[in-house]
């Protein structure tokens, strides 16, 4: 078993990537004052180095493409080092009844904070949890207001947590928050299809940055927030309620809703925020050649 793609794999997907790079995501990234070049090798990297993602361009090719195109939409790197937007394979059930691995876009915690701070009336954002122990008193009413103050000697494990809570400063000096009980966070994972174990995990997840964001997109919904923002927070929504994106015949992103999700062990997506992660070696069990890929076609100019 080789430790490596096979290499005429990797030699079409650098290819189409290639021709995305010099017809389709020039348009896309502009705006962002991304490079399309580095895009594309940001892209070309991560899928490399992840056997599941390989898998995902050798039996679903428009996936990947699909969730490359809406990261490059909305202005997020897809790297997991970067920490703002994800591929993320998932086995998933297609019209025909049968599971292919499939990739499907998330965005980031970092990247959710990155849209937010876009509009300009934004200053600041964070999110914080609370564990027992602290003193937290969230007050509201006409002078809304919060007072956290921790308690470093008590327990601070993931059992322990009581609140999740997300502020945002605008420019003007006021400030907006939102407040989630456990139990609040909780029943917003199980809301999702996709299975995601790394909720209220100490060894996943020490820094709890998927109760963060989940307080951050309740928070999202009371802020100003510009056309790719609105975007951003969409697809990933539809992401968590099962969808998939996949590209109709004129290479255009489309949503596909209620796709079966095969329960499968969340990745540690955010091991990159915490500390650095090895990269797993990555096994080929069988070896493809260009008939199993579907070719991305472009109109010549």
């Amino acid at each position: 078993m080789s430790n490596l793609p096979s290499k005429e794999l990797i030699t079409t997907l650098t290819t189409q990537l290639s021709s995305y790079e010099k017809k389709v995501l020039p348009d896309l990234l502009e705006k962002h004052g991304i490079s399309p070049a580095q895009f594309v090798q940001v892209v070309l990297s991560e899928v490399k180095k992840n056997e599941k993602l390989m898998q995902a361009f050798k039996e679903n090719p428009a996936s990947v493409f699909a969730s490359v195109l809406a990261g490059a939409e909305i202005g997020l790197m897809p790297s997991d080092l970067i920490g703002e937007f994800y591929l993320i394979p998932r086995s998933m059930k297609g019209a025909d009844g049968k599971y292919r691995m499939t990739a499907t876009p998330m965005v980031g915690y970092k990247g959710l904070v990155s849209i937010l701070l876009r509009s300009g009336d934004v200053t600041r954002v964070h999110s914080e949890v609370v564990y027992e122990g602290d003193e937290f008193a969230p007050t509201y009413g006409l002078e809304p207001n919060i007072v956290h103050k921790p308690n470093f000697s008590a327990p601070r494990t993931s059992d322990k947590i009581t609140h999740v809570y997300a502020v945002a400063k605008f420019r003007n000096g006021e400030y907006q928050f939102v407040v989630l009980t456990r139990r609040e966070v909780e029943a917003i994972r199980d809301m999702s299809k996709n299975s995601n174990s790394l909720y209220f995990n100490d060894k996943s997840d020490p820094n709890n940055w998927m109760a963060k964001k989940a307080a951050l997109i309740q928070l999202s919904k009371m802020l100003p927030k510009d056309y790719y923002s609105k975007k951003a927070i969409s697809i990933d929504q539809s992401v968590e309620g099962g969808s998939v994106l996949t590209l109709d015949e004129n290479n255009q992103i489309k949503i596909v809703e209620g796709t079966p999700v095969k329960p499968t062990r969340f990745r540690n997506i955010y091991g990159t925020l915490n500390a650095p992660a090895p990269k797993p070696e990555i096994p080929d069990e069988k070896p493809a050649t260009s008939e199993d890929i579907v070719p991305i076609k472009f109109e010549e100019e």
